[in-house]
């Protein structure tokens, strides 16, 4: 089957509506048009990040530190979503355990060791601590 009711799709580009701070709420604005349709399966947040030691220092290019599993969900303990004024999302302070388990019990080892490496997912081993490289693979 033919896809016909889409005419143009575009990608858009937003920004926090005020300054993100330590702690605080990250909220984005995406107003409607009646014209236009917003695909949520297609909606991307891009971080920028670095790790620090405690006092804001540079750590050493060496330093054995490395991003928790799942890091990319991992970032957020509560996520709201509304869709015209509506919350659609569950509003508790769970968000990173639940993204967690969604993540391992509802996608197969395909999912895990490609499109899942772009929120940082690797299968965690307990038996050892092994610095995650692009070649890493997990079953």
């Amino acid at each position: 089957m033919t896809q016909t009711s889409i005419e143009h799709a575009q990608w858009v580009e937003h920004q926090p509506v005020a300054s993100i701070g330590t702690g605080g709420p990250i909220e984005f604005l995406l107003p409607g048009s009646g014209d236009d349709y917003l695909d949520l399966a297609n909606t991307y947040l891009f971080v920028r990040a670095r790790v620090l030691k405690g006092d804001g220092g540079r750590l050493p290019a060496a330093a054995p530190v490395g991003p928790v599993n799942n890091w990319m969900h991992s970032l957020f303990s509560q996520v709201d979503v509304s869709l015209n004024g509506t919350l659609v999302t569950p509003s508790t302070n769970t968000y990173a355990y639940r993204a967690y388990i969604e993540t391992l019990l509802s996608h197969g080892a395909e999912a895990k060791n490609s499109q899942l490496t772009s929120a940082l997912w690797y299968k965690e081993r307990l038996d050892t601590w092994m610095p995650l490289t692009m070649k890493t693979k997990v079953s």
